[in-house]
């Protein structure tokens, strides 16, 4: 279903998950590593979530051609409060 609505609407799909390996998960149902993201299941990693898919779909929908970008907020907070 991914790819078609891709391919026959040029949907794109963003893959957020938490306590999951959310770039091989999201690969499985045709989903690009730039368009999946892991987070913290909390408070701050929530929000985030909702700021970044805000601001994509506001460049989204203004024409601007969606990258890797969209995530980088949420991949800093994740990797910076992963214990190592």
């Amino acid at each position: 279903m991914v790819q078609h609505q891709k391919e026959k609407y040029d949907w794109e799909f963003l893959f957020l998950g938490a306590n999951i390996d959310a770039i091989s998960t999201a690969a499985q149902f045709g989903i690009q590593e730039d368009f999946a993201v892991d987070y913290h299941v909390d408070e701050v990693g929530t929000q985030l979530n909702y700021e970044a898919v805000n601001e994509a779909v506001s460049n989204l929908r203004s024409g601007k051609k969606l990258d890797r970008s969209w995530k980088k907020g949420i991949e800093r907070d994740f990797n910076g409060r992963t214990k190592k």
